[in-house]
């Protein structure tokens, strides 16, 4: 069988629910030191956009690591590259150029954008009110990058909650299940965190 078949057979037949011992395996094997991270799917500027736009959608916080803590970035330029087809490949890069074109990037300046422009970027797109949703379906550019941007947000999402150290650090974690206790609160049983899958 065709290992990218596979893995989206697995992966995403329940919309990103299962979390299958292949994807867990890949993303924990997506662990390098951030300064030597070398992409195999993105170009290295895209890697810094991707970057800094998934630090923004899960950033670190005093109880939680942020997603580059538990290098997302790294998994995401993986999972495209061995999962999604081909015409998904394209799109999402395509999608990624556009983000560049808003942002205003070029080869020389992609390391010199501010956080501000990323965190407008991600405001104008993802909190955008129904009726600037309306007009970005009437532009193919913005429409494009608005579905790039969704797609990264709800993956790298998948992903955090997926990877081993949120997993058993974050989520409540019990590898071998106790006894039942059916009709309890949430609060009264893991003090209202949810359980690591």
């Amino acid at each position: 069988m065709d290992r990218r078949n596979a893995l989206k057979g697995l992966g995403l037949s329940l919309g990103y629910v299962v979390a299958t011992p292949t994807l867990i395996s890949m993303l924990q094997s997506c662990k390098t030191e951030v300064d030597v991270w070398t992409p195999v799917f993105f170009t290295v500027d895209e890697g810094i956009i991707i970057k800094n736009l998934v630090d923004l959608i899960l950033p670190k916080t005093e109880s939680a690591p942020g997603a580059l803590d538990v290098n997302i970035p790294e998994f995401l330029d993986v999972y495209i590259l061995e999962v999604y087809k081909d015409s998904d490949q394209k799109e999402f890069k395509a999608g990624i150029n556009g983000i560049m074109k808003v942002l205003n990037a070029s080869n020389k300046n992609v390391s010199r954008i501010k956080k501000e422009a990323y965190d407008s970027l991600l405001a104008n797109y993802l909190r955008a009110s129904k009726t600037k949703l309306e007009g970005f379906k009437e532009n193919e550019d913005d429409t494009l990058v608005l579905n790039t941007l969704s797609k990264l947000r709800a993956t790298s999402i998948w992903a955090y909650k997926t990877s081993e150290k949120i997993g058993e650090e974050v989520l409540v974690y019990l590898p071998v299940p106790g006894k039942f206790e059916g009709c309890i609160s949430l609060e009264e049983s893991t003090e209202g965190k949810a359980w690591s899958l």
